[in-house]
């Protein structure tokens, strides 16, 4: 790493790793730039949220011994459902520099840094999520389109009053939090996170689906599956969130109970909203048995190559642009 440098002003700017004596610097450093909730940005370094942390994967620029722009390097699997082969996957989180020392390019440097330190450590590719696309795609991260969200009018509501069992996450999570873990795993998407160890799972999936204010459907019998819908109270963007089966009459078991309890509580929904395409079904077969399906594109997400061959790299990127992998509201980067 280049230890300092100077800006166009002339200012003494250190560039280097954030030691672990120095990682609350980092955390207050993003609570003030981005504002969120409480208990967020300190799960990227505890090792039950975060295993694979190592020292050195957050990045920062220094003035005058203060901490005024920083990045961090997530490390997260991507695992393949052909050969079940897993991929180091940098996931670059909190981009963030304090508004008075932006526009010197210093979260630039950090990136480039990033990258030396993604090809130096082995890692095989780069995610990251944005809505500011040109500060990467200088660096090498491409953007690609989503198939999210997608909207279907739905054509079979129930009015028979079924009484199933549906549960906050919170509950869910207490209670079954390995089950809906293993259930991921084991019935995966084309490529996929892994999210284990538990508290993992538990310590970001949980967070989101808290925040979303999330409720969830378990089937923990033979035919196992899960889904969650979310933002419950909001009758403009309450949607399906996630959502794992084992064969498709399972899937579409899961879909028709989320649609039917999404009406219950709000009676005047007639458009059904997915977070992505399903996991078994094609698009033409959901929307002759659902209804007319219509599909959002998401811009927000960029990927880089590190070290991958150029065909391991396009099936990747083939399976997110189709949305047969998918990253879920709770991958967080």
């Amino acid at each position: 790493m280049m230890p300092s440098t100077e800006d166009k002003n002339n200012t003494s700017v250190i560039y280097r790793s954030v030691k672990n004596h120095e990682q609350q610097q980092a955390i207050d450093l993003w609570y003030k730039v981005h504002r969120v909730q409480p208990g967020f940005f300190e799960r990227y370094f505890n090792k039950e949220t975060s295993p694979h942390y190592q020292e050195g994967d957050t990045l920062g620029a220094w003035i005058d011994g203060q901490l005024v722009s920083a990045i961090h390097i997530r490390r997260l699997y991507i695992r393949s459902r052909d050969d079940n082969t897993e991929y180091l996957c940098g996931a670059i989180s909190n981009v963030a520099t304090l508004e008075e020392h932006r526009r010197h390019g210093y979260s630039r440097h950090l990136l480039q840094m990033s990258i030396t330190e993604m090809e130096q450590n082995e890692f095989d590719i780069s995610v990251l999520g944005t809505g500011q696309p040109k500060h990467y795609s200088v660096l090498g991260w491409e953007q690609i389109l989503l198939p999210s969200p997608i909207s279907i009018e739905w054509s079979h509501f129930s009015s028979s009053g079924d009484n199933h069992h549906w549960y906050s996450t919170n509950d869910i999570l207490s209670s079954n939090c390995q089950l809906l873990l293993d259930i991921h795993s084991n019935k995966p998407r084309t490529y996929q996170f892994n999210r284990s160890p538990v508290t993992m799972f538990q310590g970001w999936t949980g967070w989101n689906w808290k925040k979303e204010n999330s409720i969830a459907y378990l089937l923990h019998d033979v035919q196992q599956g899960y889904i969650v819908i979310s933002n419950l109270d909001n009758v403009n963007d309450i949607y399906i969130s996630e959502w794992r089966a084992s064969n498709v009459d399972v899937e579409r078991k899961l879909f028709k109970l989320a649609a039917n309890e999404i009406r219950r509580r709000q009676p005047q929904i007639k458009i059904i909203r997915f977070h992505t395409v399903p996991q078994y079904m094609s698009l033409e077969e959901l929307d002759l048995w659902a209804g007319t399906v219509t599909i959002s594109k998401n811009d927000h997400t960029m990927i880089r190559n590190i070290r991958l061959s150029n065909e391991i790299l396009e099936k990747i990127k083939a399976a997110y642009l189709s949305g047969h992998a998918t990253f879920w509201p709770g991958d967080y980067f």
